[in-house]
């Protein structure tokens, strides 16, 4: 089982390749200070989503499984996309 995220479009300058490499280079960290911090997990705290929404294979798995699934994908998505950016 695994998580699909769908492929970036093919850049079509060697600008938007720089543009795009700078864009996930400021998505990995986003500095917060602690009370925006506490700020954010307060609201993701308050988040529920209804029994419906949930597909049957995630009532199957622990958080810590699914945690761990979504990191690697992540982790997975970005070398590939680094890979694309730095070309042949």
């Amino acid at each position: 089982m695994g998580l699909h995220l769908p492929e970036a479009p093919p850049s079509e300058s060697e600008d938007e390749e720089e543009e795009g490499a700078s864009a996930l280079r400021s998505r990995a960290s986003i500095p917060m200070d602690e009370d925006h911090v506490e700020l954010v997990k307060r609201t993701m705290a308050s988040v529920a989503l209804p029994a419906l929404v949930v597909p049957p294979w995630a009532k199957e798995i622990s958080e810590d499984q699914w945690k761990d699934m979504v990191e690697n994908t992540l982790q997975s998505h970005q070398r590939n996309t680094l890979t694309q950016l730095s070309g042949p």
